[in-house]
């Protein structure tokens, strides 16, 4: 072993999170001081008791060589309770590890908080594994000979089955260096691993957290997913709260970044006292407190039968919280839900353990699958099917989910359920290109993902849109086209609306369907007018071409045209809908052409607003000089037909011209 160099940059540093645990008094403390030279019982309840109560940190700093690239590598304990009286903070204590340490005393051999431990490592998935059966210099070489093929059957059938055994002494330090020997060589192929979970955001769980002097808030926890540098803005989902990461550091090691992997502390702007145990510090895109998911979920004893709205104690990270738990479908479905009293934040893969209603026994865990769960028929046979197809890893779930929903993938939600970036998503996409797989992407707006839809949905979604509004020209041959809500509403559409907009967005896009105002219509339609139109428009346009920008009212037209008011609204009424006349207020109307022209106008001024700050009412009023009150009625019609949108006082353009009125 040699001493860390000084190169500590992201792609030089490797970290390794090992927990120990085990039954009381079986030397877990006295071992992590071995390796590491540190003492993690630091409360005085602890010295005096003898007896770790609160999870310690310690660790061991080295650096090695993996081909050619030398690396500085940290070796990380979590020192968790093994007291019966302490094992919540156990729980909370191996929410973030890479792997664990099963300690297990040779004179004792395997006792009820070695079961537990045990269980909960299961249940937890803990990745890798070592047993260290010490006190060996208490025992006869027969004892230890006992005590190792015991555990060894103790762990088959477990996430540990092929932790190797390692007896060792604290008190003369025998079998300790081959112990160390075989941590070390965990470093590359955990490595190796987190190298190919790229992509994904920031997520850092918080263990602990206390004020420096001259510091502020400092934070001790895990990097879960992803990477922040300092002075990067993070979500507290605690408080809901924004906060910068000011400073961080690795045991004594100061870092400009942290990433996956990583046990570290975290100087941020933030107040000490919104901050529990249990909370994270995550990207903003990540950001989604929730109160229930669906996940897998295993049992320690196959005869434990759940009581009907019994609370029951979730652990999950390193939080704590009281739920319900729900069984989908059939006892035979390994899929529940939990709904937690208070909000949580979980994410795909989080690993959790449950504990009966009085908190005193471990009877199951599982991991989490979905947590955007539907709030009907959570039961079906449908839904249970999409969770087994979530059950898998993300391109496998894509590629099932493309053939069952025909709802179509909600990429913004698979993405922050899973924690993918969006170039992960993208890399998923061309995947499925790469192997033929027939989908078509939807984007829609206000949201930076599309919706992947299977081209067999497509396709017949098309084809009833298309039949349908062929339909309603030849019904109504006066009429310009019909309008979105009404076009759903006729094809019966089951879905949802997002899913119905962003087809025909897509439509539109591949000019299969054009948009004039608010109207849908096929490219080649042309209105038949009747001879009172035809008579009415050949009187109506040319007073509206000489009003230009400002049209007379409709009793202004009364006067103009010598038709009775009620007379003049109804073909009004039928001039609208044939889309030769455009209704933009109540007793406003305009000709298609001149709004079109208005569009124009609006766009170039759009341009000129500096700092992309919009525009307001008063600048168009001044530029186009038209009345203010009339000026509210056209940018109202604007914003209606998603031309623009209004954000406070300021306008700003939405898409081209083109998009919403034609060519």
């Amino acid at each position: 072993m040699s001493p860390i160099s000084p190169d500590n940059s992201p792609m030089n540093t490797r970290s390794l999170i090992i927990a120990t645990a085990g039954h009381v008094d079986h030397g877990k403390t006295s071992l992590v001081r071995h390796i590491t030279g540190t003492d993690t019982d630091s409360l005085a309840e602890e010295k005096s008791r003898g007896l770790t109560i609160v999870p310690g940190y310690a660790y061991q700093h080295f650096s090695s060589e993996d081909d050619g690239v030398t690396y500085n590598n940290t070796l990380g304990f979590v020192d968790v309770p093994g007291h019966i009286d302490f094992i919540n903070n156990m729980l909370a204590g191996v929410g973030a590890v890479d792997g664990a340490m099963l300690v297990v005393a040779a004179d004792d051999g395997i006792m009820p908080q070695t079961l537990e431990h045990l269980a909960i490592l299961d249940l937890l998935a803990v990745p890798r594994g070592i047993v260290a059966l010490t006190k060996i210099d208490r025992c006869e070489p027969e004892r230890v000979k006992t005590v190792t093929a015991q555990i060894q059957q103790l762990l088959k059938n477990t996430s540990l089955q092929d932790a190797p055994v390692f007896p060792v002494s604290n008190a003369s330090g025998a079998g300790i260096p081959a112990l160390v020997d075989y941590l070390h060589s965990l470093f590359s192929e955990n490595f190796t691993q987190k190298a190919t979970e790229q992509g994904r955001f920031f997520r850092y769980l918080i263990d602990r957290s206390f004020t420096a002097k001259g510091i502020g808030t400092v934070l001790t926890g895990s990097v879960r997913a992803g990477s922040a540098k300092l002075g990067d803005t993070l979500k507290h989902t605690g408080s809901g709260e924004l906060t910068k990461l000011k400073a961080a550091r690795l045991d004594k090691t100061d870092l400009t970044e942290i990433h996956q992997g990583q046990r570290a502390s975290a100087s941020v702007s933030l107040n000490h006292k919104l901050v529990n145990r249990g909370d994270w510090l995550v990207d903003e895109a990540l950001y989604c407190p929730l109160s229930r998911f669906d996940a897998r979920v295993s049992f320690i004893d196959d005869t434990i039968k759940l009581r009907s709205n019994a609370l029951y104690h979730l652990y999950i990270g390193a939080s704590h919280h009281v739920v319900t738990i729900r069984q989908l479908g059939s006892n035979q479905n390994p899929y529940f839900q939990i709904k937690s009293t208070d909000a949580l934040i979980a994410h795909y893969g989080d690993r959790f353990i449950l504990r009966d209603p009085a908190s005193q026994n471990t009877i199951g865990g599982g991991k989490v699958i979905d947590i955007f769960v539907p709030r009907r028929k959570r039961s079906s046979e449908s839904r249970l099917a999409v969770l087994a197809a979530l059950d898998h890893d993300s391109f496998e779930a894509i590629k099932q989910l493309l053939e069952l929903l025909a709802d179509g993938i909600k990429l913004q939600q698979f993405s922050q359920c899973r924690n993918h970036t969006e170039s992960a998503i993208q890399s998923f996409c061309q995947r499925l290109q790469a192997e033929n797989l027939p989908f078509v992407s939807l984007q829609l707006e206000k949201q930076t993902l599309p919706i992947l839809l299977h081209e067999k949905y497509y396709a017949k979604y098309c084809q009833h849109i298309l039949t349908h509004i062929s339909g309603f020209h030849q019904q109504h041959g006066n009429q310009q086209g019909i309008s979105e809500p009404a076009l759903s509403h006729g094809v019966d559409f089951a879905g949802s609306h997002v899913l119905f907009h962003g087809i025909l967005q897509r439509l539109l896009k591949d000019g299969a369907i054009k948009r004039t105002g608010t109207l849908l219509h096929l490219p080649a339609h042309q209105t038949v007018l009747s001879q009172e139109e035809q008579d009415f428009l050949a009187k109506i346009h040319p007073i509206l071409l000489k009003a230009g920008n400002v049209p007379p009212r409709t009793r202004e037209l009364v006067d103009l045209t010598n038709i009775p008011l009620k007379a003049l609204e109804g073909i009004l009424r039928q001039s609208t809908k044939a889309g030769t006349l455009v209704k933009v207020a109540e007793n406003r109307h305009y000709l298609p052409e001149t709004i079109m022209a208005l569009a124009g106008f609006i766009e170039q001024l759009a341009q000129t607003s500096e700092d992309d700050d919009g525009f307001s009412v008063i600048q168009f009023r001044d530029a186009s000089e038209i009345g203010r009150n009339l000026c509210i009625e056209i940018l109202e019609y604007f914003d209606r037909v998603g031309f623009t949108r209004r954000e406070g006082n300021s306008r700003f353009i939405r898409t081209d011209k083109e998009n919403v009125f034609g060519k």
